[in-house]
């Protein structure tokens, strides 16, 4: 595909959605159109330029494509690929191998994944067919051709266990506030579900597996705040966000350890696999190290609420890629024990 104009891009998105057997009257066309006539720079790649304002307009349209949908969606960037040929320089059976495992993901698994999960799962395609012709996903995070498919399982686990602690923090808040609130009642405020845990005994809060004392000395160590400012800031709090700093200050030793190994990765390395017992991957040292370099940003930012969720996924990338190399380390527990992320 050479170089084209805005109105090929625009054709290319007629074609595109005619193979996912998406009507131009339906909201995703509509709004992939209009994308397409904002768009006024040129590219090489204008087949990958197409299906990303695809999948942008599937996630703010809310859609949640269907095995055959996505399937398809695969097909299309595959295909894509093998006219660029931008890979000519690694092993065309491994690059052809990654999009086989994904086929067989999503064959086997894509009906027992969450409706939250499939909504984004373009985007996670996109994100890995980016590494395999750039050597980048499309945030421009540089990944190895060899790293793609430990990217992917990655990707996939940072949203199940985002949208689990999510959803059930939801549910507590939601069932926490019509408990409290006349059936009646009109003043029911946004700020009540946002934070569940406001008004509660925080020595209750605090009391399950370690003395109040010692999180607050944990804490006022990693920030410098005062000891009357954090017991306000963790009021605040909700359940899984506590949940998270009391992990974090029940491993301060280890944090404390690792922090001083940031610099060098290979003693990171080495005894962060000891403490572990498991091996980690290039990618997961890499968020594991990156977590542990900014942990006073992560637990300053979680206390003033300043994490806003991404209006197009419902999460906050940066925390949760943070909260991801912790959960690598061990220094938070997963809410989803029963699922391995490493």
């Amino acid at each position: 595909m050479q170089k084209g104009s805005s109105l090929t891009l625009k054709k290319l998105i007629f074609k595109y959605l005619d193979v996912l057997h998406i009507r131009l009257d339906h909201k995703i066309g509509v709004l992939s159109i209009q994308s397409s006539d904002r768009i006024s720079q040129t590219t090489d790649n204008l087949e990958f330029v197409a299906m990303k304002i695809i999948s942008d307009a599937s996630v703010k349209t809310r859609h949640i494509f269907t095995i055959s949908e996505i399937n398809d969606f695969l097909t299309i960037l595959a295909n894509s690929m093998n006219v660029h040929n931008n890979y000519k320089d690694y092993d065309d059976v491994y690059i052809d191998n990654i999009i086989f495992v994904i086929y067989k993901d999503l064959t086997e698994n894509y009906s027992k994944f969450e409706d939250s999960l499939k909504l984004i799962y373009p985007r996670i395609i996109l994100d890995v067919v980016s590494i395999l012709f750039n050597k980048v996903d499309t945030k421009g995070r540089k990944i190895g051709v060899y790293g793609a498919l430990n990217y992917y399982e990655e990707k996939k686990n940072e949203y199940n266990s985002y949208y689990d602690s999510y959803k059930r923090r939801n549910q507590q808040s939601l069932s926490t506030t019509i408990s409290s609130t006349k059936i009646n009642s009109k003043a029911i405020k946004i700020n009540s579900l946002d934070h569940p845990s406001k008004g509660k005994d925080m020595d209750i809060l605090l009391s399950d597996d370690i003395d109040a004392n010692t999180i607050l000395d944990s804490l006022i160590e990693i920030t410098g705040r005062n000891r009357k400012d954090l017991n306000s800031s963790l009021n605040s709090l909700s359940d899984i966000d506590l949940k998270r700093l009391k992990d974090l200050c029940n491993n301060y030793d280890r944090l404390r350890k690792y922090c001083k190994l940031a610099m060098n990765e290979k003693e990171f390395r080495k005894e962060a696999e000891k403490d572990t017992g498991k091996k980690l991957g290039d990618n997961q040292l890499y968020h594991a190290v990156s977590s542990v370099k900014k942990v006073k940003v992560y637990v300053e930012n979680v206390l003033d609420h300043k994490f806003e969720p991404d209006e197009s996924h419902g999460i906050n990338h940066i925390k949760h890629n943070l909260e991801y190399g912790y959960l690598l380390m061990g220094l938070i527990e997963s809410s989803r024990k029963s699922r391995k992320l490493y």
